[in-house]
């Protein structure tokens, strides 16, 4: 192989490494929110629940780990500045999310299918050069060869 070769199969390898790298963070964030939401609809959930209810009624919280004994007096504001904190964080990863990801992907994208491209001609070129033929091509050939023996053409009617 050419250095020239060498250097844009290890491009390819790279823009590839990081495609993946790229992916995985895509993953890591989208698994994220999927939390954060799950959190943000069970705190809705507390909240709507209780708010009509008597200020004084005893409530459980689990607290890290910890199920305390409140008044709903104590609890409400508490979930409700979670409630609050959670969705902001949601929405701030989902604007994050959009932003970075489409600008990244458009150009890794491009990056791709310009090393694909390089990498197809090559490909093309080893073939012709070295008169290399993909077994699908000769599979047909030697399909019509032998038909060309017996005299079938192998259509439905033959």
């Amino acid at each position: 192989m050419s250095a020239q070769s060498q250097d844009r199969a290890r491009a390819a390898q790279e823009i590839l490494k990081t495609y993946e790298t790229m992916r995985a963070d895509l993953s890591q964030i989208t698994a994220k929110m999927l939390e954060l939401d799950q959190d943000r609809n069970e705190h809705s959930l507390v909240v709507n629940t209780i708010k009509d209810l008597e200020p004084t009624r005893r409530c459980f919280r689990l607290i890290g780990g910890v199920l305390v004994e409140r008044t709903i007096k104590e609890v409400l504001p508490a979930v409700k500045r979670n409630l609050e904190g959670v969705t902001n964080h949601f929405e701030m990863i989902r604007g994050t999310l959009r932003i970075v990801s489409m600008n990244q992907i458009e150009g890794m994208v491009k990056s791709l299918s310009e090393a694909r491209k390089a990498k197809q001609k090559e490909l093309d070129s080893y073939q012709q050069k070295y008169n290399i033929k993909p077994a699908t091509q000769m599979t047909k050939q030697v399909q019509a060869a032998e038909a060309k023996k017996t005299g079938k053409s192998g259509g439905v009617l033959a």
